[in-house]
């Protein structure tokens, strides 16, 4: 299914408003297994809105068009829509109802211009707008279904996940879609792309990125793929990410070492994020202590400091020259390592530190080594001790 967006309004072409609807959509659209195939920009202008959509609707199977329903003489969407499908704009009597009554309840006195968003192109299918007096609509304009909605982002969303999305769900469910998503950590975008856009992957498969600092979320999306395709697909996928990996279907690390830990106690010494890494664990772990107190920089004072303790402990030192030491203890063996952002923004690197805590102590209790071999992040130091045993 080829679906494309279309964005209008002078003020997206010219900067002043940054286009969020589209991004926001795009995103739905990706959790749902659909990857947009284009996305297009236009003014105000009433005949370049109308070409645009005559172009593409010859090309995409659905267009999903944003903005440009108001009542002013800028708002040209909807006529640009009817002229593009050869049709009339003829008033809905139900829509302008609404409207009436919206500001009836208001106490305000509706405008002539407002009968404006009651005209509709002839044919169309409203999608109705609670919170407003822009309707949506539908209409089949040339190959495309196109969905027409207001640019005002609280009413744009609502048609989205109450009308739109459904209905291409069903369309996606109809052709067999599925989506496996991947979490990985501290490896850049575009180190991503040089590793994955040069494979070759089989026919009907898909990858798709979304950062959300500071992990980078990788969606394998399959559309008809065979089950041997997608596994092949996932074992190729996986063999390339693997250094990076921290999660698969779910971001959410403090719950798995919620699992991993059980009923153990668990303590946390910060003095390096600020907060941040105990608002991970608050949800997942609501008895886990917590402790702000100064801590030492250094990776073996720190781990010195730690081995006093007779539970399980994460601890972040504060940052120095050389990064932030972090460090994990369990009474018996500890790792400590001091890790180092390139980051200019203090807030980033200490996001990056918090998670990278969350990273070592999940790779301790898989099993795994402690260090990763961390793009985004300069290790310093490391240490592995264990407490040697008295014998008697």
């Amino acid at each position: 299914m080829n679906i494309e967006t279309i964005a209008t309004g002078d003020e997206i072409i010219t900067g002043f408003v940054v286009d969020t609807n589209s991004a926001w959509l795009c995103q739905q659209l990706l959790d749902l297994g659909i990857q947009v195939k284009r996305r297009s920009t236009v003014g105000d202008k009433l005949e370049d809105i109308y070409r645009l959509i005559s172009e593409r609707s010859k090309i995409a199977d659905v267009i999903i068009v944003n903005g440009g329903l108001g009542p002013t003489s800028d708002d040209n969407t909807t006529l640009a829509a009817a002229r593009a499908a050869g049709v009339e704009l003829e008033r809905y009597e139900a829509w302008l109802n609404k409207i009436t009554q919206y500001y009836a309840i208001q106490g305000r006195q509706m405008s002539e211009t407002n009968i404006k968003q009651a005209m509709l192109p002839k044919g169309s299918e409203i999608i109705d707008n609670p919170i407003g007096t822009a309707c949506g609509f539908k209409l089949k304009i040339n190959n495309a279904v196109c969905y027409f909605t207001p640019g005002v982002p609280s009413e744009f969303k609502l048609m989205v996940e109450q009308k739109i999305l459904p209905e291409l769900k069903q369309l996606t469910n109809s052709e067999s879609t599925s989506v496996k998503r991947y979490f990985v950590f501290s490896v850049s975008e575009s180190k991503l792309s040089e590793i994955l856009d040069r494979q070759i992957w089989p026919k009907n498969i898909v990858l798709g990125y979304r950062v959300n600092f500071p992990t980078i979320e990788i969606k394998l999306i399959s559309n008809n793929a065979s089950e041997d395709d997608i596994n092949d697909a996932e074992k190729l996928l996986l063999s390339l990410i693997n250094p990076y990996l921290v999660a698969k279907n779910e971001l959410d690390i403090p719950s798995q070492i919620s699992k991993l830990t059980g009923a153990v106690p668990l303590q946390l010494f910060d003095n390096g994020t600020s907060g941040m890494l105990i608002e991970q664990f608050a949800t997942a772990m609501p008895h886990i202590t917590a402790k702000y107190f100064p801590l030492p920089g250094n990776a073996d004072e720190l781990l010195e400091y730690l081995k006093k303790e007779t539970c399980r402990t994460i601890a972040v030192g504060p940052e120095t020259q050389d990064g932030y030491s972090i460090a994990y203890w369990n009474g018996i063996t500890g790792f400590v390592q001091t890790l180092k952002s390139t980051s200019q923004q203090p807030k980033q690197r200490k996001k990056m530190i918090a998670f990278a805590a969350l990273d070592m102590v999940r790779r301790v209790l898989c099993g795994l080594s402690p260090f990763a071999p961390y793009e985004q992040l300069v290790r310093t130091a490391e240490i592995s001790y264990r407490k040697t045993p008295n014998i008697r």
